[in-house]
């Protein structure tokens, strides 16, 4: 058997042993992007194969979370993306807001709780209140983070000095808190996309940055689980790299740059 064989049969069994030990299905991710990370994460620490890291996330609580937070791709910031922000400011909101209704919004793969909240902060500026702000990741450790609401100064670096004097409370040299008004606005929950039932009758979920990094198949069975759990002319945001091909498909229509509306 030639090393290339042997490695291809390695990460099989790998995959196998990480569903076994985090409940992370692999299968679902796109393989070069995933086996390139976990070899980064490899040479990082030291470790030798895909054993000796099975072995020491079963062994090392602390770097069992690390490796999950890592394997999950937790990156964001507040108002990522200011094109799309601004479409949600200036057509979404006032939209799924009309007639004093207070909506249903959802962050689905929420990472560190800057996208909720930035909504939050944008529904507090227009004087509205929503009846539910709810934000899910794979990840617990993270969601644990988000829900302190304590942020780098580099994560907050989109937002205008008036709303960061206006929601944030400084800590530190280089730190900030969201404002307990804010955060306790937000439900924070634990779900994996890939098993977990979805909640249905949201007017606005947002998944950003997350289909990247799963298969062509796995994307179109996600797409058509968050259209059913829109309500009729409720919207659905992806990220800049994720547009949907052919969305009538889905019985979406596209309205603005990564966002579009369920007929």
């Amino acid at each position: 058997m030639n090393r290339g064989m042997g490695l291809a049969q390695n990460y099989e069994t790998f995959k196998t042993d990480i569903n076994k030990t985090l409940g992370i299905d692999l299968n679902a991710y796109k393989e070069q992007q995933m086996r390139r990370r976990i070899n980064q994460w490899l040479n990082r620490y030291g470790l030798e194969s895909f054993d000796e890291l099975i072995r020491k996330i079963q062994d090392d609580p602390e770097h069992r979370s690390r490796f999950t937070e890592y394997l999950t791709i937790n990156t964001s910031h507040f108002f990522r993306d200011t094109t799309v922000f601004s479409a949600i400011d200036s057509t979404v909101i006032p939209d799924i807001t009309r007639h004093n209704k207070r909506p249903r919004i959802w962050s689905a793969g929420a990472s560190i709780g800057a996208e909720i909240y930035s909504i939050a902060i944008m529904l507090a500026e227009k004087g509205v209140t929503a009846r539910e702000l709810l934000a899910t990741d794979i990840d617990q450790a993270i969601l644990t983070k988000a829900e302190a609401g304590v942020y780098h100064e580099n994560q907050i670096s989109n937002i205008e000095p008036v709303l960061l004097s206006k929601y944030f409370i400084r800590e530190g040299t280089n730190s900030y808190v969201i404002h307990d008004g804010i955060r306790r606005q937000v439900t924070f929950r634990q779900h994996d996309l890939l098993k977990d039932p979805y909640q249905r009758d949201f007017d606005l979920i947002l998944c950003r940055n997350v289909f990247i990094y799963f298969t062509a198949e796995t994307q179109k069975r996600l797409i058509s689980n968050f259209v059913e759990s829109l309500r009729p002319g409720g919207y659905f945001v992806v990220g800049s790299a994720e547009q949907i091909m052919d969305p009538g498909s889905y019985d979406l229509q596209r309205v603005s740059y990564c966002i579009y509306q369920k007929a």
